[in-house]
């Protein structure tokens, strides 16, 4: 199990004064590169191998976001791995200790040179701490989409910019999230959010947003120009 804490600082605020989900996301991503640079299966490790790990899917329940300068712990552990699949799970916690946010994701692992998952061996398996599986209400991986004919379904476009393209050379897995998040109106508060990740949008590649709603659940698929999906993400108020 890995922790580090922080502030939360201004720059990572809304309105509210609330820290926003894309930057509980950026703290969880950065835990889980933490955790890999001090132990041994390092991002080095992963590249000198032409492996990678590429987010499959996330479940984040959020009890409370944190406020400006509140301090907060983040804690990462991954807690199994089946086949070519890890399990790794997230959570910030308050001063006392109180869990305010918990997330589940899943990642696949993949040969990128030949573009094509393959199972880890077991000396990476042997190079991350196991921990037991957090207690949450875990959602299957894949999201199913609301009925189009029974929702008010609009469409917003998005360019990939250089500035949301990471390591990997693809658009970074929380500005799906920043992206998702600009057709959201009013002033609901996130409890859940979902995100499947189906293929990896490139600089340059246009998303077209599309937006089906219900009750207290918002999705957005984000199709390229031929129909097929990058992302689905799904908030939940």
């Amino acid at each position: 199990m890995y922790t580090y804490e922080i502030n939360v600082g201004y720059s990572v605020l809304d309105e509210s004064l609330h820290m926003t989900v894309p930057a509980i996301l950026d703290c969880f991503q950065d835990a889980a590169i933490f955790e890999a640079e001090n132990g041994s299966i390092t991002v080095d490790y992963l590249y000198s191998r032409n492996i990678a790990w590429l987010l499959s899917s996330w479940q984040i329940v959020i009890d409370r976001r944190p406020v400006l300068n509140e301090k907060i712990k983040i804690t990462t552990s991954p807690y199994d791995f089946r086949g070519f699949l890890g399990y790794r799970n997230f959570m910030v916690s308050d001063t006392v200790g109180d869990s305010i946010v918990r997330a589940s994701s899943i990642w696949t692992l993949i040969d990128t040179a030949k573009l094509r998952p393959v199972k880890p061996t077991q000396e990476m398996i042997a190079g991350y701490e196991l921990a037991d599986k957090l207690n949450m209400d875990y959602a299957p991986r894949k999201i199913v989409l609301l009925a189009d004919e029974d929702n008010a379904a609009f469409q917003e476009e998005f360019q990939v910019r250089k500035y949301q393209i990471d390591s990997n050379r693809h658009m970074n897995n929380v500005e799906y999230v920043r992206l998702a998040m600009e057709t959201l109106s009013g002033s609901a508060e996130i409890r859940e959010l979902r995100v499947e990740y189906r293929k990896p949008a490139v600089y340059g590649d246009r998303l077209t947003a599309s937006v089906r709603k219900a009750q207290k659940q918002h999705q957005v698929a984000l199709n390229d120009g031929a129909g097929d999906t990058y992302a689905v993400v799904e908030f939940k108020f």
